[in-house]
């Protein structure tokens, strides 16, 4: 199958008439998903597998990303609002247990393991991430690497299936792909205010501001006119686009030198653009 194949075997699970009327759903993790099938799909105990593995470990990204948007539509108060982050919290725990159930009806109870152990991993950096924010001590860099390390803990669970010769592969790969994905989210929040506190954006301005920009925004005093002023005197979407374009630059190099054979390369050229062999 060709393309963002995993996406499409999920959509009988993450496509809901209730949702899609009363909330919206994160991204889909597609490259991250397929780039993790194709490498599972390369070692022979695990072929077999390889689609159920990366459904299944789509599913629980998406339901912990799902929950994730909970505290910021909390923000709104109003029925509809209400009514989304309900339907949020139960979207993100019916994601997160149909792993079990897929998981359970190919009798793959060590998979469920697993994803279990890499949810309780993400769920300890979370608090570790979380308090150094509340304690003010989160840089930009530290904040960009936390983003890239919860998002990359799912699929790095079944390093193990995977022929162990491919595993530094995969990792370049995954730690490029996936840094580029949360830069290029950045700059998106960084074009809208009310997703502007705790953001790279945030904590660039944080470590580069003044002592009386940083009292406004610890006191939250700023308004949206102070962001952008702030926003342009740190050239913030400049650092970002350019943080972008290096590592969009470093994944294609990465992706082109790397030992890929022919069947890999042309699975993943659809996100990686690669050139033909």
């Amino acid at each position: 199958m060709n393309g963002y194949h995993i996406s499409q075997l999920a959509k009988r699970y993450v496509e809901h008439d209730m949702i899609q009327a009363h909330t919206e759903l994160p991204a889909f993790p597609n490259a991250r998903v397929e780039l993790m099938f194709a490498f599972l799909n390369r070692s022979k105990p695990t072929a077999e597998h390889s689609e159920l593995f990366a459904l299944v470990t789509s599913l629980v990204q998406i339901g912990l990303d799902t929950h994730d948007t909970i505290e910021l539509a909390a923000e709104e108060h109003n029925d509809r609002n209400l009514r989304s982050r309900q339907l949020k919290v139960l979207a993100g725990d019916y994601f997160s247990s149909r792993f079990y159930n897929l998981l359970a009806q190919q009798a793959q109870i060590d998979a469920v393991r697993t994803l279990s152990q890499a949810v309780c991993d993400i769920n300890r950096l979370k608090m570790t991430v979380v308090d150094k924010m509340k304690h003010w001590t989160m840089t930009a860099e530290e904040y960009l690497r936390s983003s890239v390390t919860l998002k990359k803990l799912l699929f790095q669970s079944f390093n193990a299936q995977m022929n162990q010769e491919d595993v530094p592969t995969w990792e370049e790969l995954l730690d490029a792909m996936t840094e580029l994905e949360v830069l290029e989210r950045e700059q998106e929040r960084a074009d809208q205010f009310a997703r502007f506190e705790g953001s790279w954006s945030y904590w660039h301005v944080w470590q580069q501001g003044t002592d009386d920009e940083r009292r406004k925004l610890k006191h939250k005093t700023h308004d949206e006119l102070f962001w952008n002023a702030l926003m342009s005197k740190y050239e913030v979407r400049e650092q970002l686009a350019y943080q972008a374009r290096v590592s969009r630059d470093k994944l294609h190099t990465l992706a082109v030198a790397l030992p890929l054979d022919k069947n890999t390369r042309q699975r993943l050229g659809a996100f990686l653009a690669l050139p033909r062999l």
